[in-house]
């Protein structure tokens, strides 16, 4: 159960991120992390509601777990802010690799903030998959790549912040469910981001201009959330998020489509690596 979660939750990030790559072209990056957030939150409630009719949802929380909501709400609003204007800054294969930094910095903040016990399998794993992110940071000389130094460092700071909120989705749904865990850090991640938008005449403007495709990936946001924490209940937090690296090699595929983006052969490669890197998860987990 758990695998099948990791997995389609890779799906539906490839889904969010090619969608916001495209919003990236004309909204501004700080709206658009806030619209990440509002644009789901109906979703969410529709979700719950019928989960709670059919009996399967009983709203559980505690101080703990409203604690653990705030940590990750910060961190997941300072992540998306990141991530939105590093899309705005280059391709998005490129900029991908270094959100696929993320595992690098589980295996530090894992054991500290879950208790997860890092097993050799995972170790190869990650590192595998960093392996791949570093092949396309990589960029010859007149390699057609583009992404800027801005790019590079927004791209990395939300990772490290990723990894973080991942550590506190792995706590948080030991405590409430996957869906109403996704729902209270999303309506509180929304909330931090509000007052950096509405207060603004043309960034409410933009929210109304770009409606459609933030439906969209409002859609495609819970999706991806409530996928990553039903993985969460039954995986370590760095096999999910080295799993959820498939996504890349989903980014790629799109980069390349309806982007054109260049280097397509060797991006693959790469991202074959960070494959190699899933599989030993998927070994140490079945096996």
């Amino acid at each position: 159960m758990g695998l099948i979660a990791a997995l389609l939750g890779a799906m539906f990030s490839a889904s969010k991120d090619l969608v916001s790559k495209k919003i990236s072209y004309s909204a501004d990056g700080t709206v658009s992390a806030f619209a990440s957030f509002l644009f789901s939150l109906p979703y969410y409630l529709l979700l719950l509601l019928g989960l709670y009719v059919l009996g399967y949802e009983n709203f559980a929380m505690s101080g703990t777990f409203l604690l653990l909501v705030l940590l990750r709400s910060l961190t997941d609003a300072i992540a998306e802010g990141f991530k939105m204007h590093a899309f705005s800054q280059g391709d998005i294969s490129v900029v991908s690799c270094f959100l696929s930094l993320s595992p690098l910095f589980l295996l530090i903040f894992s054991p500290l903030i879950t208790g997860d016990v890092i097993t050799a399998y995972g170790v190869m794993a990650v590192l595998l998959v960093v392996a791949g992110s570093l092949v396309l940071v990589y960029q010859p000389a007149g390699g057609g790549s583009k992404v800027t130094r801005k790019g590079v460092l927004f791209g990395a700071a939300a990772s490290l912040f990723f990894s973080l909120n991942s550590c506190f989705d792995r706590l948080a749904v030991q405590i409430a469910s996957p869906v109403f865990s996704g729902f209270a850090m999303t309506l509180l991640a929304a909330l931090l981001l509000m007052p950096l938008v509405v207060f603004r005449k043309e960034r409410v403007q933009e929210l109304t201009l770009h409606a459609k495709p933030f439906w969209l990936r409002g859609f495609f946001e819970i999706a991806y959330m409530v996928s990553k924490l039903t993985a969460l209940q039954y995986l370590q937090a760095p096999h999910v998020v080295g799993i959820g690296k498939l996504a890349l090699l989903l980014s790629i595929v799109g980069g390349r489509v309806f982007f054109k983006e260049a280097q397509f052969v060797r991006r693959m490669a790469a991202g074959l690596l960070i494959l190699a890197g899933v599989l030993v998860i998927v070994f140490a987990e079945v096996g």
